[in-house]
């Protein structure tokens, strides 16, 4: 089920954000209670206390920026560093504090009253990224089947690619330097001439290494640098 939390401290606003959320997806032929749900919460530290609880309670969070004796960017804030996914839809009286919030990697920014096209428009992507699963990219080696995603990192190995997965080392033939373009569209930066990393097991970047979510240590060359950390921090995203 589709879940949507409505965080506003005026009950007025906070039935009227639902309402539009109802309505728009109700107006997709979506049924409350079958395929999503819409709970209120008029302070952030209940919406906090269950997030912290189940991490997945919620799939999208209407958020108002300033919540009586809150702010709405630093619970956002709190969320992120605690690993917690929920899409992100901000509702203000006040433009300016847009740049505050990108780092949290909202979904929308909306000015009250809710412009519900902009919110509709919102719902339906967030909507399409959660129900439709892409095909899982993986390459073949030899009679091997391997899903881009368990790959760490490529390394080159003579005139040969080592593969590395978090339980395999595998010998691949072809050379990095026939593999990199490919790879790069498919979530793959190279950190140095000899190492091309999956962004999504990196962990920590410094100025001339990385840090794997698996504790390895990658070196990052300084020709590479500027490049690497832009696709990481867009990967981020």
């Amino acid at each position: 089920m589709y879940c949507v939390a409505v965080c506003e401290d005026d009950p007025r606003t906070a039935e009227q954000n639902k309402i539009a959320v109802c309505r728009v997806l109700n107006g997709r032929g979506r049924v409350q209670g079958r395929d999503y749900d819409v709970e209120v919460f008029h302070a952030a530290t209940p919406l906090m206390e269950r997030l912290t609880a189940n991490s997945n309670a919620y799939q999208l969070l209407l958020l108002d920026i300033q919540l009586d004796g809150d702010d709405g960017v630093e619970m956002a804030r709190f969320l992120r560093e605690h690993q917690i996914n929920a899409s992100i839809i901000y509702i203000t009286d006040h433009p300016g504090f847009a740049l505050d919030s990108f780092p949290t990697y909202p979904l929308e920014y909306l000015l009250k009253p809710v412009d519900e096209e902009r919110l509709a428009a919102a719902l339906d992507w967030d909507w399409q990224q959660r129900h439709i699963r892409p095909k899982r990219p993986v390459m073949q080696v030899g009679s091997r089947v391997i899903p881009l995603d368990e790959i760490i990192y490529l390394e080159t190995s003579g005139r040969k690619t080592a593969i590395h997965t978090q339980k395999d080392r595998i010998e691949y033939t072809v050379p990095l330097s026939k593999l990199k373009e490919e790879f790069q569209k498919q979530g793959f930066c190279l950190s140095h001439f000899s190492y091309l990393v999956n962004l999504a097991h990196v962990a920590r970047v410094e100025r001339d290494a990385l840090t794997l979510d698996t504790g390895e240590s990658i070196p990052v060359s300084r020709r590479y640098y500027q490049d690497f950390m832009a696709r990481y921090v867009e990967s981020l995203k």
